[in-house]
């Protein structure tokens, strides 16, 4: 009983961790995500009743065209498709697109039950949710919510950055650390030692973020270590490499947006 007890009591705990980790979109797979809505869209449009595709819908601004509505449904989906590019995460495309959802999203649910089409909508709001999740929002959107997805060459050059700013850190932080006599040489090390490990461990994220790997966990990792050495710096007097780190303090934000970690405080 006491061994059945230990199992599940570890499963919950690696469901919890699994949640915790959970991965970001790399732009493949948004790119794909994006096909997919398309492809949802074009059968969604398929199957809604004609009559209610050639209908005029009453709106507290005036009168939609559903038919028209549709088409640009279908414009902005394929627009967000070529837009989306590596040095461009196309959020204000995707801002549109999932607005337009609402409104889509709001027509159905005053439909009575059953209506045609109302399967396939369920199947691409779906999708929908996914995509912005992906940016950092929900479907359906709320008013005035900010739709934003860090894109994968943002996060390399931010990643890139923390790694080889980490790497120099540990010159100045020796430097620094050897002129003040009231910090032993094993301290002294110990600090050096992690801007080292952070350097490692950024290298390694974004060695994985290049080969668009699975990289939640060594992103963790790199947040982590970020929020304990600049624990350590705000504990010695080390006004150089305190400078050197508060200037990657917009790396730091970018890497931990992209994966939706707290930030170092």
């Amino acid at each position: 009983m006491k061994a059945m007890h230990a199992l599940i009591c570890a499963m919950a705990f690696s469901t919890a961790s699994a949640a915790v980790a959970a991965d970001r979109l790399t732009d493949r797979d948004v790119k794909a995500l994006i096909d997919r809505i398309d492809q949802g869209r074009d059968r969604f449009e398929d199957a809604l009743d004609g009559k209610l595709k050639s209908s005029v819908v009453r709106t507290p601004t005036g009168e939609v065209d559903v038919n028209k509505f549709l088409d640009d449904f279908q414009e902005n989906s394929k627009r967000l498709g070529e837009r989306l590019k590596p040095g461009y995460a196309a959020s204000a495309e995707v801002a549109t697109l999932l607005r337009q959802g609402n409104a889509i999203e709001r027509f159905l649910r005053e439909q009575p039950a059953g209506t045609k089409g109302s399967s396939e909508w369920n199947r691409l709001a779906a999708d929908l949710k996914t995509l912005a999740r992906a940016y950092g929002a929900d479907f359906p959107l709320a008013e005035n919510a900010a739709v934003r997805r860090i894109g994968d060459r943002e996060l390399e050059t931010s990643v890139e950055a923390l790694a080889k700013g980490t790497e120099q850190l540990k010159g100045s932080l020796d430097k620094e650390l050897k002129s003040d006599k009231t910090v032993t040489q094993q301290t002294r090390q110990q600090v050096v030692e992690e801007a080292n490990q952070l350097s490692k461990d950024a290298k390694q994220l974004l060695a994985r973020v290049k080969d668009s790997k699975p990289s939640s966990a060594e992103a963790e990792k790199v947040v982590a270590g970020a929020t304990r050495l600049e624990t350590t710096l705000q504990s010695h007097q080390v006004p150089q490499s305190a400078a050197a780190w508060t200037g990657l303090a917009s790396r730091r934000s970018i890497l931990s947006d992209a994966y939706g970690l707290q930030r170092p405080r």
